[in-house]
């Protein structure tokens, strides 16, 4: 699930008998709420979707190596898939400042980069198609310790900082800076860092990330203006809260962030 808070409805992913085996539909969450009409995706939805409010996109890369966008400014919603040549595309994230789109790609140290505004969208019947020459995977050896790989992802609000993590387990995650602008060329994270998330308070032993659906998001805090990065424990006893910039900046030896990690860049709230 995810929402627009532009036009103030919730979009969930679900399973379809015509049209599917996935699909969409948007809750409007205005005055009493209610469910529209399923949009019927043609296969398989992604784990975790995303949606662009600037360009009216919703974004949706499976595990079948298709990336699907849909455009949800019409009357009857317009899909777009683009099947990349290999990937096990997890998740969808988007720097919405620069419609510099991303997926995960599970059991690789991976991520797809693809810059919406290059995007050639062509219309079709029951989908069309779209293609990009300004995009890429972009491999990160650092990422590849983490467990299962990159399949969590989410970018912070108005900024180009997001996160990175595994799933089923593990304390190895990471911090993604894109780059500030877009148009021309091929995009790519101009830096990163891989950072061990300390141990949460006793009785808890090591930091275990979430399962399916991908336990992540981000934000930019309203009282700091800071983006930070939102992760839940495999069995919902903390979650920790993760300053993106702080991690960046922080000492480091390449891409890897050193341990133990400054005081204050990850800390823990108690479910």
């Amino acid at each position: 699930m995810v929402v627009d808070s532009t036009t103030n409805k919730a979009l969930i992913t679900i399973g379809l008998d015509t049209g599917g085996p996935g699909g969409y539909q948007f809750l409007d969450l205005g005055g009493t709420p209610t469910f529209e009409s399923p949009i019927p995706a043609g296969g398989d939805t992604s784990e975790n979707i995303s949606i662009d409010p600037v360009r009216h996109l919703v974004l949706s890369p499976n595990e079948a190596s298709n990336y699907q966008l849909v455009n949800i400014t019409t009357a009857t919603p317009a899909l777009f898939n683009n099947q990349l040549e290999g990937g096990t595309l997890d998740s969808a994230a988007e720097d919405c400042t620069t419609g510099i789109a991303l997926a995960t790609d599970e059991g690789t140290g991976d991520l797809f980069i693809a810059d919406l505004t290059q995007a050639l969208l062509t219309p079709g019947t029951p989908a069309g198609t779209w293609t990009d020459t300004g995009s890429q995977f972009q491999t990160f050896p650092e990422f590849e310790g983490f467990s299962a790989g990159t399949n969590g992802i989410a970018v912070a609000p108005g900024t180009h900082l997001g996160i990175v993590t595994g799933e089923f387990g593990g304390d190895l995650e990471g911090v993604i800076q894109l780059p500030a602008t877009s148009g021309s060329g091929v995009p790519a994270v101009v830096d990163w860092v891989a950072f061990t998330v300390p141990s949460p308070p006793a009785p808890e032993e090591g930091w275990s990330q979430g399962f399916d659906p991908h336990t992540v998001t981000a934000y930019v805090s309203p009282n700091s203006n800071k983006a930070y990065a939102v992760l839940e424990n495999g069995d919902f006893s903390f979650v920790a809260i993760v300053d993106l910039q702080g991690l960046l900046s922080a000492p480091r030896t390449g891409h890897v962030v050193n341990s133990p990690l400054p005081a204050g860049l990850v800390t823990f709230i108690a479910e």
